[in-house]
This record gives C-alpha cells, structure tokens and sequence, in this order.
C-alpha cells in the first residue's frame, strides 16, 4: 500500500519524496528513476523512503495516483453537487487540455513506467471506466459525440506527451477553442438537473 499522498501538509515526507520523485522522472525517465536518486533529491535517508514507499512500484503507483488525484482536482464539482453529467464534463475538457507543461512532462514519463510496468495503469483503466459511466448517461447521441470530444482530447494530449505533435503555440490554441466548442456543441442537448 502507498503512504497517504493526500497530506495536506506540503512539506510532508511523503510529498516531499513525491515532488523529488517527479522532478527526477521529468529529467532521466522512470526507467532510469532509483530510490537512492529520490531519496538524497528529498534530503530523507533511503530508509526513510522506504518507510513511506517499500518499493520503486510502490512510489511509481503513488505518482500515479497523485497525477490523476491532481487532474481530478482540476475538475471542479462531483456528481452529488446538482450539477449535469454535461457540465461536469465539460469540466474535465477545460481541465485537462489547461494541464502544465510540467504536468505532462510526468505523465509522459509515468506512462513510460506503465509500459514496462502494466499493472502500474490499474488506477487508470478504473478512472477511464468511470468517466464512460459518466457519458452512458447523456442523452440522444450525446454519449458518442462527448466520447469523440473526449477521444480527440485524449490524442491532442498523448501527442504532446510523447513529443510528436506537429502543431505550433498558435495552432494548439485554435485545437483548443475548436474542442471547447467541439464539447459545448456535443454536449447542448443535455438538459440542466
């Protein structure tokens, strides 16, 4: 089991050991990614890493779980707020095309890690599950043209991820107005709660 990543304290051992973590996944790749390596960027003992996260898998599942814990919390609402399952995608559409730089050079570095590791995208699979049980609910072809607003999201995102996206600055911004209309066209037709 990975240690608590949802501390509220920031200065916390386990977030510290999560931020040195992600800083060196963003610089030599989880394949490259040793627990010494973290635990000395952290300033803990590796002892005191392992405390927290016995294993490599075990820190690798917590960084998981926090990128998508951090993608969540972009999303604002639940579906217990009185709010459509429309508008909580739309949400999620603002909310991941938004994503950092730096927020992406992880995800590109941890999807490296679920390549070697695929056990590691459990989490994942469920997140994405649920986000389909969420687009079942629309209404009238709503599922299908949310899903390929959502698809054409996820390709923009995974493009840019792995450094093949042909587009410049000024072509992503036209992508992304487009996909904002795109998800606001598809999605018109579901009525408020």
């Amino acid at each position: 089991m990975t240690a608590d990543v949802a501390s509220p304290s920031p200065d916390s051992p386990p977030q510290r050991l999560l931020d040195a973590a992600e800083r060196l996944v963003s610089e030599v790749g989880a394949a490259h990614l040793t627990l010494e390596a973290v635990a000395r960027a952290a300033g803990v003992s590796k002892g005191g890493l392992l405390y927290h996260f016995p294993s490599k898998e075990a820190l690798l599942q917590a960084m998981i779980e926090r990128h998508l814990r951090d993608i969540g919390s972009r999303c604002t609402g639940s579906e217990s707020d009185g709010r459509s399952p429309a508008d909580r995608l739309r949400e999620r559409v603002r909310a991941r095309l938004e994503c950092g730089a730096e927020r992406r050079s992880v995800g590109a570095a941890l999807i490296a890690a679920c390549a070697v590791n695929p056990a590691l995208m459990s989490g994942c699979r469920m997140r994405y599950r649920e986000l389909a049980d969420e687009l079942v609910k629309l209404r009238d072809g709503g599922f299908e043209r949310a899903a390929l607003v959502l698809l054409a999201v996820e390709g923009l995102l995974l493009g840019e991820l792995l450094h093949v996206s042909p587009y410049t600055p000024a072509e992503r911004e036209r992508l992304v107005a487009a996909l904002h209309a795109a998800a606001d066209r598809a999605l018109a037709s579901e009525p408020a709660p």
